[in-house]
């Protein structure tokens, strides 16, 4: 009789087939107790991976691309805040689920729906009448002129339902800055005061982590002011269309936050309490010092180089002339007068490139030669005289403590030309003196007699229009200064250089 066969030992190849063979009993016993335990959880679970839910992934089939993973994003209650109260410029600030479609000029702010089935949105600061799920805005920082602001882009904003906002095409991880390039571009003076400022107060304080969306984009003008633009973002701006590229197609760009428009305080500079992080500008003429490697901080200080004892400097004094009207017709003998005062003189219109840069810069590359060579020469002057125009905005390239003299024309522009040249550079720490002019001082004397009103009262010129105003004292006026009248102020200059 034969002996019973041994029991297979743990390890051995029967062994292991034994255990394989119960495996499926055993998971379909573990199947069952887990259904049995999780069922409620599994049916939640299903109805989200069907279904989907926001800030949850679902898994969904798309029959040209075969399964994909979409991560929907959550929305959150948005918040806006727009202020149309300010006489200078409309804006915007938006957060939350934010679209941007610049082929239809539209802003979508996305919204869910409140329990009372309305949609959740806190908007504030819109004019009275604008309705608040759906409102115009111009990103432009000249709203009172009706006549320049006409062919400013109007974006749409709109705040609506998840299913009712086009689907996100781009998506940035940086707030947007949407605003016009449009206008007076062009324009020097207008190219920092309605732009390059607004811009600095709006977008500096994010350290370049903002996206540009910019309807009617000059390529030109980003090209000639680069240095400025590209220290007040890391990204490529983007072109919204209207302007002289080809827009930006159909593309949905995606934002947590946006600003629509602009912040603008007053000509040509900075109220530093209204500004993000008390922004001032003091704080723009040393973003430009770094943007164009300018070498002078202060200008000279006469005093000091007296108690050095060394050979004394002449103060340099920059004349800046005009192509144009309102040109001095006796430079030579306004030279002469800033010489024997005791100044270094030179005359510029500062809008030549150099021959190096002529020769050096490559098709369209002159504005932004002009540029460099412009701010540079700029700094290394202490006094710069010029008559009323855009030829003063390069103040803002002085050193600080530099006297600016603004020449103001004939035609009652004395308030205009204090608000537009003569704050600025006390707000940048520099120091200011305004001439105005007599009537025997223009050539409007020549062409008008002595009586006309042209000469002798100005305001119902004013009171008509100021076209008439452009026309007549802008327009054709040039200045003959009276060097024994304009002595004086060239002495008090170098007084404040002490």
């Amino acid at each position: 009789m034969k002996p019973p066969a041994p029991l297979p030992r743990s390890g051995s190849k029967k062994g292991r087939a034994a255990a394989f063979c119960n495996l499926p009993l055993l998971l379909l016993i573990g199947a069952i107790q887990f259904l049995v335990i999780y069922s409620p959880a599994i049916d939640r679970y299903m109805v989200m991976v069907t279904k989907g839910k926001p800030g949850f992934p679902s898994l969904l089939l798309d029959g040209r691309r075969g399964f994909k993973l979409v991560e929907e994003e959550t929305i959150p209650e948005p918040r806006v805040r727009c202020d149309f109260a300010d006489p200078r410029s409309d804006v915007c600030e938006l957060e939350g689920a934010i679209r941007i479609r610049g082929s239809t000029s539209e802003v979508f702010v996305v919204a869910p729906a409140g329990a009372d089935g309305l949609l959740a949105a806190n908007v504030t600061g819109l004019a009275p009448g604008m309705n608040a799920t759906s409102w115009t805005i111009q990103p432009y920082t000249r709203k009172g002129e009706a006549r320049v602001m006409r062919s400013i882009a109007t974006l749409t904003v709109r705040v609506v339902a998840p299913g009712d906002a086009p689907p996100c095409t781009v998506r940035h991880d940086v707030p947007a800055v949407v605003y016009s390039n449009g206008g007076y571009c062009g324009n020097y003076y207008h190219d920092f005061n309605d732009n390059i400022i607004p811009l600095f107060v709006t977008a500096r304080h994010l350290g370049g982590e903002v996206q540009l969306l910019v309807a009617q984009k000059q390529a030109w003008w980003f090209h000639k002011y680069r240095e400025i633009v590209d220290g007040l973002t890391n990204y490529e701006a983007v072109d919204l269309g209207g302007g002289d590229g080809g827009g930006d197609g159909e593309e949905v760009r995606c934002f947590r936050r946006a600003t629509l428009g602009l912040h603008s305080h007053k000509d040509l500079s900075i109220d530093p309490r209204r500004a993000p992080r008390n922004l001032s500008m003091v704080d723009f003429k040393r973003f430009l010092m770094w943007r164009y490697a300018l070498p002078r901080e202060h200008a000279i200080r006469l005093e000091e180089e007296e108690a050095a004892g060394a050979a004394r400097r002449r103060p340099r004094l920059l004349v800046v002339t005009r192509r144009s009207r309102r040109r001095f017709v006796n430079l030579p003998e306004i030279v002469a007068l800033a010489e024997e005062v005791g100044f270094d003189v030179t005359a510029s219109d500062l809008m030549s490139a150099s021959a190096k840069n002529k020769a050096a810069g490559g098709v369209g590359d002159e504005g932004h030669s002009r540029m460099a060579d412009a701010s540079k020469l700029v700094n290394s002057f202490d006094v710069m005289v010029a008559v009323h125009g855009s030829g003063l905005t390069n103040l803002v390239f002085l050193p600080m403590n530099a006297v600016v003299v603004q020449v103001v024309p004939l035609g009652r522009m004395e308030g205009l030309a204090m608000n537009e040249y003569g704050v600025p550079p006390r707000d940048m720490n520099m120091r200011y003196l305004q001439y105005n002019i007599t009537a025997e001082e223009s050539t409007l004397s020549e062409v008008y007699p002595r009586a006309h009103p042209v000469l002798l009262d100005p305001m119902p010129i004013h009171e008509q229009s100021w076209s008439l105003v452009k026309d007549v004292y802008l327009g054709k006026q040039d200045v003959r200064l009276g060097v024994r009248r304009f002595r004086p102020v060239l002495l008090k200059a170098i007084q404040l250089l002490r």
